[in-house]
């Protein structure tokens, strides 16, 4: 996970110049600081902070569904996910549009970027708005959670409210959750190597 401080510097700086680079960077850091806001949901919900770390890291949802998913764990209401986020579109509307634009417009251009559909980007127009598009939403979002909850993503889980976790398996904690299932881990270094001594490409 990137650090809380790490997040908080990258995306209160708004002295960078807007690059396709630049761009990459600033949707890695928005999906870090959901990835945080989720942590501490998981707190909220009774998982031990070292769990809570191994879900973050380890767990898929699209995006979309993530963001919601992580208002649900903040929300104590006990209403179900669907409903938190219907409740809160009618006191957050901008924090809703720019998570669409996010989805729809933001993410599209990084996974083009990211996954070498384009090698850049070079309209500067398009450039700015997808940049200024990300920072809004974390602002957004900061916003939201201070009117909603009292408290920034950078505040520390126990700020919150977390108590101490319950003993459970990370399993138990998916199921219970509805987090979906852990990812497949990347091959260990070691591995790698053994795979590579065979080849003419044993050494970096």
């Amino acid at each position: 996970m990137i650090s809380s401080k790490r997040l908080q510097i990258f995306l209160n700086d708004n002295s960078a110049l807007c690059d396709s680079e630049y761009f990459l960077k600033t949707h890695i850091y928005v999906e870090g600081y959901v990835k945080r806001v989720m942590l501490i949901g998981l707190r909220l919900n009774g998982v031990q902070y070292a769990n809570s770390e191994k879900i973050v890291e380890g767990t898929y949802i699209p995006t979309a569904n993530l963001i919601e998913k992580v208002l649900w764990l903040l929300d104590s209401s006990g209403h179900k996910q669907k409903k938190v986020a219907d409740n809160l579109k009618k006191t957050h509307p901008d924090f809703f549009i720019l998570k669409d634009l996010v989805v729809k417009f933001t993410a599209i251009y990084r996974n083009r970027l990211a996954h070498g559909t384009i090698d850049k980007l070079a309209d500067q127009e398009l450039v700015k708005f997808l940049c200024h598009t990300n920072r809004s939403f974390f602002q957004s979002f900061e916003a939201l959670l201070e009117k909603e909850h009292g408290h920034s993503a950078f505040d520390k889980p126990r700020d919150w409210g977390a108590q101490i976790g319950i003993q459970e398996s990370i399993e138990n904690t998916l199921k219970r959750l509805n987090l979906g299932s852990l990812v497949k881990e990347p091959m260990q270094l070691k591995d790698v190597k053994s795979q590579l001594q065979s080849t003419a490409y044993a050494n970096p």
